[in-house]
């Protein structure tokens, strides 16, 4: 029995040996993983930092377009309204100006016309 025992000892520690020897295996293996996946990580960081520089350019530039934009707009909309009051002084300025001068011609007019129609008449009835 002591030498069923010792037998089951060493065949326990063979397997212990064994799974210590795949577990190195692995370790190494995962190790080599790791430092793959940390170069892939630097180079990808190393490519990103430039990227995303460019892009703070970009946001700012955009940022700024943006800016000139809206500043351009309050510009055009102040010019809008500007226009608009020109053209509603204009009109009120050709309202006073129809209403104290239109009577005035209306008058002259009738003035000339019946004028003219009395002197057609005194030509008629001299001729006639």
């Amino acid at each position: 029995m002591e030498s069923v025992l010792i037998i089951m000892q060493i065949v326990a520690l063979v397997c212990l040996s064994g799974l210590s020897a795949y577990l190195i295996i692995v370790l190494v293996r995962v190790r080599e993983i790791l430092t793959s996946v940390e170069k892939d990580v630097k180079e990808v960081s190393s490519k990103a930092i430039p990227v995303f520089e460019n892009l703070e350019v970009i946001t700012e530039k955009v940022k700024n377009v943006s800016e000139s934009i809206d500043e351009q707009v309050e510009a055009v909309k102040h010019s809008v309204t500007s226009m608009r009051e020109i053209a509603d002084n204009i009109v009120e300025f050709e309202r006073r100006i129809q209403n104290r001068i239109e009577e005035p011609v209306l008058e002259t007019v009738s003035f000339l016309a019946a004028l003219v129609k009395g002197f057609r008449t005194f030509i008629e009835r001299v001729r006639g």
